[in-house]
């Protein structure tokens, strides 16, 4: 830290919670993450307690990324967040140290040099702890079936039939669960072989830390003495010179010794904004899946399922098949969201000995503010605004200026912040990396094109309904 002193837990704790309740709303906030406290770990850690593993289970799989981004974004210490439960910080103690006598020496110098790689509670593998992504509990149906197939065949292949391998598709369709379903089964065969899933992020902050150290030798050890190396939300990775040219090297690496490589990002592989024209031909040389959002057949197989795992933790609860049925029917946008609503009704019910009925359900929708229709994403609008103006997603996110591409921009950005709920900033991260400022600039562009400029009011009406919002 150059000697400078590090801000108090308390205080980053503070403007953490300020902006998690402004990007998950009240309800939301208050029902999941509001009874969150904060334990020092510490000078290079901090534990996020919660107060059961279920919500423990919930706030990795829907806030753990952005707690630990907005983390990093007001702590200069750039101290790793864990988040346990109540019962796993009474238990941790003896293990954690057990665990630290066993670890390699390369491990233990990873996590001096690039400690910011396993952020997450993970087991040895680098997935997410536990047993809720496996492919047991992966439900597959026409959206995803083909993704299903491929992820296997590669499992115990050697050499692999598709390398790199690259799922992709919009948010909460089950790629982060698909990829942890892989290292578990990996790990699990009978071939003796070592899986490592990261997420982008974890990838770039890994490196960055490992140069700040100057000794990338450790982290390219880490990434690269694996059989399967995994790679969450790819498109974090794009646009950073540096960082594009070690993930080219490492994939390259590892394809040469017949190690299989596998991505996960919610855009195309030709879609990337990517500035190494070896690593985009790379990568669309490789197996590319979409995945889609599920129908209404796999939307009930997936509450089933989460339901089952909710009564791990809640014998006594009782969700019954009209509330099932009036669930997957009524949300459509993905299975992320399918779970978060399932996890607010049982916190309205469970928690407060109430029943599960459709009444209870339809007054949980309403304090969420949730009305079954369908949700514009930033993707929708990339995607439907180039291509009324026959450009690429990939130009508009990129850092060219003419203005062929700086008009779709600026018109894109002025949508996602109309149209969704996202923050200027994380508008801006999926514009190619860009300032807050910057869509701030966009926006009032469009806004006084469309107070002067009829022709330009017309097509933003245009679009706005073509994406429905």
């Amino acid at each position: 830290m150059d000697g400078a002193k590090a801000p108090a837990i308390s205080d980053v704790w503070r403007e953490v919670r300020a902006r998690l309740k402004s990007e998950y709303g009240p309800a939301v906030f208050s029902a999941e993450l509001a009874r969150l406290r904060v334990v020092d770990n510490g000078p290079s850690a901090v534990i996020l307690v919660a107060p059961t593993a279920f919500s423990k289970s919930w706030v990795e799989d829907h806030a753990g990324a952005r707690i630990r981004a907005l983390w990093a974004s007001f702590d200069s210490a750039r101290r790793m967040v864990e988040v346990l439960s109540d019962r796993d910080l009474a238990t941790s103690a003896a293990p954690q140290a057990e665990e630290a006598d066993e670890a390699e020496p390369a491990r233990q110098d990873t996590a001096a040099h690039a400690g910011n790689v396993t952020a997450m509670p993970r087991d040895r593998s680098g997935r997410r702890s536990g047993e809720r992504f496996t492919f047991d509990t992966f439900m597959v149906g026409p959206s995803n079936e083909l993704a299903a197939v491929a992820a296997k065949s590669v499992i115990n292949a050697s050499p692999s039939p598709f390398n790199p391998a690259f799922f992709y598709g919009d948010y909460g369709v089950g790629k982060t669960h698909l990829l942890n379903a892989i290292a578990h089964s990996v790990e699990l065969g009978g071939q003796r072989r070592k899986a490592l899933y990261l997420t982008a992020e974890e990838f770039l902050s890994g490196f960055v830390s490992a140069m700040r150290a100057r000794d990338t030798m450790a982290f390219k050890d880490r990434v690269r003495n694996v059989d399967v190396l995994l790679i969450d939300d790819v498109h974090f990775i794009a646009g950073k010179p540096k960082t594009e040219d070690e993930f080219l090297h490492t994939i390259l690496a590892l394809m040469a010794d017949d190690r299989q490589v596998i991505l996960a990002s919610h855009s195309a592989p030709g879609d990337l904004p990517v500035c190494d024209p070896r690593l985009a031909s790379l990568l669309r040389g490789g197996f590319a899946c979409q995945m889609m959002k599920p129908d209404l057949d796999l939307r009930r197989k997936i509450l089933d399922c989460k339901v089952a795992q909710a009564e791990k933790h809640y014998p006594d609860l009782d969700v019954p098949e009209a509330v099932r049925d009036f669930l997957a029917a009524r949300i459509t946008t993905s299975a992320r969201e399918l779970e978060g609503v399932l996890n607010n009704v049982i916190a309205r019910t469970a928690l407060m000995g109430r029943d599960v009925t459709l009444e209870t359900v339809e007054e949980a929708l309403r304090e969420l503010a949730i009305t079954g229709e369908r949700k514009v994403t930033v993707d929708d609008i990339q995607r439907t605004v180039a291509q009324h103006f026959n450009v690429k997603v990939a130009d508009i996110v990129s850092k060219r200026r003419n203005k062929a591409i700086v008009t779709p921009r600026h018109i894109a950005m002025y949508l996602a912040k109309t149209l969704t709920t996202r923050s200027l900033p994380d508008i801006g991260r999926r514009f190619g990396g860009r300032d807050h400022s910057t869509v701030i600039h966009a926006v009032k562009k469009v806004v006084t094109l469309i107070e002067n400029d009829d022709a330009i009011a017309a097509l933003i009406d245009q679009l706005v309904r073509e994406l429905g919002g």
